[in-house]
């Protein structure tokens, strides 16, 4: 707790806890009363907040922050003042942050490197297509959301990009920042890059590239000393990822890829098999790196190559053997066709018969070949040997098939076949495929069983992204994910489609239940204390209700009581409080008749017990000299007393 929970900041925000504190400013969890959602609200420190020139700034910077809006950043819904103190009011993300995750399971492979760094560059492109620069990017502003989301967040050092934006100080993490920001102070899009490309290499690794005790030894290392390889501290990062933090971290600015956008389009690049290599080749930048460059094929008129009609020097993968001159085109050296009568004097020729033009040949078996051809298509086509293509009948019912087969008249065979895509009993495909010549015998028609029934991985136990990380492995996709207060420990699975045992069809979803942890212990708290405790958790009261009790204090929780079961994120409960033991006032009832004695005790809900020698018939005569206890002693209700008449 602080000494500002429970205040109401702006008229609409109570804060409930602090979630982090930094030099600029305080991180509390609030609870926005307006919209009844959770709200994360950076308040600046008030030695900040004095200072009107930072003032101007923070404020300025949030506007910025503001024209933001994607779901893999952290979005900004306010801005204000408060007791002359600054605030930024954001979107509330449950879960924890990119260094969290690398202090606790260390480096991660290279598909889930790959799984981080795509969503944390989707949302840097939004913010760079807007014109926005982030200057902070670090696994400490990179967030992984309960819900298995990832968002970039903290744009408090945001700049709007101006070309080359100038820094007013050497800002953001040492072991992140650019060399043109340490040696120049300016900054642009590929400043923001070189932080992907540090941030992605220590996901590989666990570790940063440089070290040093000191930050200006760190940020020296980065205008120095080239970025070690991935693989040189774990050989088995494939080379594609070693190419892409090189590419990602050149020291030089105009050797990086240009923004976010474009890193992203090399991920998707690289993930459909095209080599980071490959794609720096294309992008011309493969001299920069110290590998020889090719050089392409120069089929343009410069060469003064005269081509064949109808050949396409681009799609030709060998050198052209030609006949004439060598010409060198490029670096290859290609001989070129020469047509035109030789150069030499017709007088000087030896006096024999030239032999016949090789191109003479060429030309009469390519004629023999294309009338061969024209035969061949008309025996298998129109002619009496004629064929037909397989036709396509996918999705269609085996007897639906066997109706469009007549025409070829095949051997039909059925073949069974699970398939997540298809329903059971319709066609998945044909062999020979469709399209293909048939030429008679077995035609085979590949039939769906419908999807594989499997068994739900074991999840109980796991966190969100092991949970996830099983699901995509066994052939299935995570469903929705729900947060409840339980007995499991928190950020742990305990339930999921399938924990009972069930079959469950290959690719369908998976809806897991995540606990929040169990229910803080109210018993005995006061009724606002527990008021406190349950909303610092997301947890609110709908109702108060007061019962005796001889075991509680009057004023303090007896016991709570969920509205739902399982109670979820921002679920409501009843608090049953006390009102005491349940006691009454012994009245004065000397004098008073046995029976009228007895019927008032009664009343008052005490057992009464008639100590006498009369009958009873004569008990609404009889008085009551004497009680048990005396008069005005408090009895708790239910309990025994007497009276006498003796």
């Amino acid at each position: 707790m602080t000494d500002l929970d429970g205040q109401i900041v702006g008229e609409r925000y109570r804060i409930l806890s602090t979630i982090a504190a930094g030099g600029m400013a305080t991180v509390y969890l609030a609870e926005d009363s307006r919209l009844e959602r959770r709200v994360a609200l950076k308040l600046v420190h008030p030695h900040l907040a004095a200072e009107p020139n930072f003032r101007a700034k923070f404020l300025q910077e949030a506007k910025i922050a503001a024209r933001l809006s994607h779901p893999n950043l952290v979005n900004v819904f306010d801005q204000g003042e408060w007791n002359d103190r600054p605030f930024l009011v954001m979107e509330y993300v449950p879960g924890i942050t990119l260094r969290n995750a690398l202090s606790r399971f260390g480096a991660l492979d290279a598909s889930r490197s790959l799984e981080a760094i795509e969503p944390t560059l989707q949302g840097l492109a939004a913010a760079h297509q807007a014109g926005i620069l982030h200057r902070d990017i670090k696994p400490e502003n990179i967030l992984l959301a309960d819900n298995g989301s990832v968002k970039l967040s903290d744009f408090g050092l945001a700049r709007s990009v101006n070309n080359q934006t100038s820094a007013d100080s050497l800002v953001g993490t040492a072991a992140y920042l650019s060399p043109e920001l340490i040696e120049r102070g300016y900054i642009d899009e590929r400043s923001d890059i070189y932080a992907i490309g540090i941030v992605l290499y220590e996901l590989l690794t666990g570790k940063q590239p440089f070290k040093g005790d000191q930050a200006i030894q760190i940020a020296m290392a980065h205008t120095s000393q080239k970025t070690p390889l991935p693989s040189d501290s774990i050989p088995s990062i494939p080379r594609d990822l070693d190419e892409l933090v090189g590419w990602l971290t050149e020291k030089n600015p105009a050797l990086r890829p240009a923004n976010a956008d474009v890193v992203l389009a090399i991920i998707k690049k690289l993930k459909s098999g095209i080599s980071v290599a490959q794609q720096r080749h294309d992008a011309g930048q493969l001299a920069s790196s110290g590998v020889q460059q090719t050089t392409p094929l120069n089929f343009s008129a410069a060469n003064q190559t005269e081509l064949i009609d109808g050949i396409d020097p681009q799609t030709t993968a060998a050198a052209t053997e030609v006949l004439g001159t060598a010409q060198t085109v490029g670096s290859a050296q290609t001989e070129i066709f020469n047509f035109s009568d030789s150069p030499v004097e017709a007088s000087s020729r030896p006096n024999h018969k030239r032999p016949k033009s090789p191109i003479f040949k060429v030309i009469i078996a390519a004629a023999l070949t294309v009338l061969l051809g024209m035969g061949v298509g008309w025996w298998f086509g129109a002619g009496p040997n004629g064929f037909k293509a397989v036709p396509d009948l996918a999705n269609r019912t085996v007897d639906e098939a066997q109706a469009a087969l007549v025409e070829l008249n095949p051997n039909i065979k059925i073949s069974e076949e699970s398939d997540s895509e298809t329903a059971a009993g319709y066609i998945i495909r044909t062999e020979p495929a469709a399209g293909s010549w048939f030429f008679g015998g077995d035609l085979v028609l590949v039939v769906s069983t419908g999807p594989e029934m499997l068994a739900a991985p074991k999840l109980v136990g796991k966190t969100l992204p092991e949970a996830q990380a099983a699901i995509l492995a066994q052939g299935f996709k995570l469903g929705s994910v729900n947060s409840f207060f339980g007995q499991a420990p928190i950020g742990k699975v305990f339930e999921h489609t399938g924990s009972d045992g069930t079959t469950l069809a290959e690719g369908s979803a998976i809806d897991l239940k995540v606990s929040l942890g169990e229910i803080p212990v109210v018993v005995e708290l006061t009724e606002d204390q527990a008021k406190i405790a349950l909303s610092a958790v997301g947890i609110s009261v709908a109702e108060v209700i007061t019962e005796f009790s001889d075991k509680v204090a009057a004023g303090k929780v007896i016991s709570l009581v969920p509205l739902t079961e399982p109670l979820g994120e921002s679920g409501s409960v009843n608090l049953i409080v006390s009102k005491g033991p349940n006691l009454v006032a012994m009245p004065n009832l000397v004098g008073e008749t046995l029976l009228a004695a007895k019927t008032a005790l009664e009343q008052l809900g005490l057992t009464v017990t008639v100590n006498t020698d009369q009958l009873q018939s004569r008990w609404g005569i009889a008085k009551v000299k004497t009680t048990s206890p005396a008069a005005g002693t408090m009895v708790k209700v239910g309990s025994g007393v007497t009276i006498s008449s003796r």
